[in-house]
């Protein structure tokens, strides 16, 4: 993990990232690379306590289990999944571009998801803590043709997924959820209110960051919250994809004691 110095954000390169498999979900078939979580070293991010850039095989899934009082969001970059909610009798679909919400109320979910096509599904995956905890489980999609689109600049074309355009109400502090399409030398920039951080993911190409700093597929940026207004710019130096969240304080930048 590398932190820039005098810089408003963390690297997080391969090695700070753990692949999680079939001895921690249980079964075959589902590949989860996780930047923030219980497994590396980075325990939150504001009010993220999990990101994971996820694999389900075409055929296979993760078969019934249990959350509750926080919320998640499956953004579906490739493929398909099924939602099944045993405990509440909830049921639903996701399909490529699709963002699937899972709100897991004071009760709680009892569910599977299951990608019975026959390509493998690729997700990118945010789970956050929810104040209050909303007192019902639900299930909801934001469909991949609901969400704007709109230029941020001369080459960049963005679709927002979390946002003040996009129809999608969560029930946790995510204020900015978006997939950026950059031409190769476009420019793009996290702006950040007091209190706020965020991260960036690069899906495809590569960016430089604040003109030093490379990111590429593998690689996390984040963003801690601080008590400061800042700004972090990218530019790809080929066509590229960036998935980037912005979110409020929660609990700062929580790292576990090996990493401190």
């Amino acid at each position: 993990m590398e932190v820039a110095p005098a810089r408003p954000y963390v690297i997080l390169d391969a090695d700070d990232h753990t692949v999680l498999g079939e001895s921690q979900f249980g079964m075959a078939g589902l590949t989860a690379v996780e930047s923030v979580g219980p497994f590396v070293s980075v325990q939150a991010l504001g009010p993220l306590i999990t990101v994971h850039d996820s694999v389900i095989d075409a055929g296979m899934g993760i078969g019934h289990h249990p959350h509750r009082h926080n919320e998640r969001l499956f953004y579906i970059e490739e493929g398909q999944l099924d939602h099944d909610d045993a405990r509440n009798g909830i049921t639903g679909h996701m399909d490529s571009g699709d963002v699937g919400q899972f709100t897991e109320g004071r009760g709680g979910m009892i569910h599977s998801e299951w990608n019975h096509g026959d390509v493998h599904t690729r997700a990118y995956i945010l789970v956050y803590t929810t104040d209050p905890i909303p007192e019902q489980t639900a299930f909801n999609v934001l469909k991949d043709a609901e969400a704007p689109r709109y230029g941020e600049g001369l080459g960049v074309r963005t679709k927002e997924l979390v946002g003040i355009r996009s129809p999608l109400r969560v029930h946790g502090d995510v204020r900015l959820f978006t997939d950026s399409q950059l031409d190769a030398d476009a420019h793009l920039s996290i702006p950040l209110a007091v209190g706020e951080g965020g991260l960036a993911s690069v899906r495809e190409g590569a960016v430089v960051v604040d003109d030093e700093q490379k990111l590429t597929p593998g690689a996390t940026l984040l963003i801690p919250p601080a008590e400061t207004m800042r700004a972090v710019g990218m530019r790809a130096t080929e066509p590229s994809r960036v998935v980037r969240v912005v979110c409020g304080p929660g609990y700062g930048l929580v790292l576990n004691e090996r990493a401190r």
